[in-house]
């Protein structure tokens, strides 16, 4: 038995990394494509901009490009999650588009991959120094949010309230986590997926100490983009769990990208695609 995913993440809207991929996957015996957040761009010179941006990327570039594929491909499903990059108003964009079966939108929710397994997918990461707090919520409650860089905050949806270990909590509820694949955009704390250029552990406490209790089959990661350069690994171990952040390579022009079969996790193929 094999259940072949290809996954990658932080593609930020660049058109060429996402006909990459679906080559990719046309060319490869595989199952489904999953990408694990950060789809769309951030151009524009105010935030209404690139609200509007991110909507007509979605809505003319990629949901088409998907469509068509899935037209040539109809046994390949494609699994997607937001990341900290976009903006959450535009969600309804993806869940629109799996009501039209172009795609399955993950975030927050467990699906059946197979009779066996589920994959569930979150959004949400831990605080960072930047703006845009659409998909931030805090680890624990009573943490402290992280030093800004900005004085204002970008939001594009009402605050959320809760803590990643709340809705994490909730989601394991979904499906039984051992036979579940969850596409998380925060990678787990202190492990070689969550190094950036400083070289500081900046990953999800939350998130690790899910991953440690629930010891998941694999999750799935991106958010950082340079920890594969730091730590010269894109995977990791915590317990039984694998644990897989490829990366960007930024400003080079590769896309990262790992084809995973579920049932084999000691065989699994890293490519960056030119």
């Amino acid at each position: 038995m094999a259940l072949k995913l290809l996954y990658t993440a932080d593609l930020h809207g660049n058109k060429e990394f996402y006909k990459r991929l679906l080559k990719k996957a046309e060319d490869t015996n595989i199952d489904a494509i999953v990408i694990g957040g950060d789809l769309c761009p951030r151009n524009g010179s105010t935030i209404q901009e690139k609200i509007k941006n991110q909507k007509i990327f979605l809505e003319k570039f990629m949901l088409p490009l998907f469509k068509n594929f899935k037209k040539k491909n109809e046994n390949k499903e494609i699994y997607a999650t937001m990341g900290n990059d976009d903006f959450r108003i535009n969600l309804d964009i993806l869940e629109n588009a799996e009501k039209n079966k172009i795609l399955k939108s993950i975030h927050n929710k467990s699906i059946k991959l197979n009779k066996n397994l589920d994959i569930a997918g979150y959004s949400f990461v831990n605080p960072t120094p930047f703006r845009l707090k659409d998909w931030e919520k805090l680890d624990f409650e009573g943490d402290k949010a992280s030093q800004q860089l900005f004085l204002e905050e970008v939001r594009s949806i009402e605050k959320e309230n809760g803590t990643i270990e709340e809705d994490l909590e909730e989601l394991k509820k979904l499906s039984n986590p051992k036979k579940t694949i969850y596409v998380i955009h925060a990678p787990p704390l202190n492990t070689k997926l969550d190094i950036i250029t400083a070289g500081v552990h900046v990953g999800s406490k939350a998130v690790r100490e899910f991953i440690e209790k629930e010891q998941p089959l694999l999750t799935l990661h991106g958010h950082i983009h340079e920890s594969p350069k730091m730590s010269g690994y894109w995977q990791d171990k915590i317990g039984n769990t694998t644990c897989i952040n490829v990366g960007s390579s930024y400003p080079e022009d590769k896309l990262n990208c790992v084809i995973v079969d579920v049932y084999d996790l000691n065989n699994i193929k890293y490519f960056e695609l030119e």
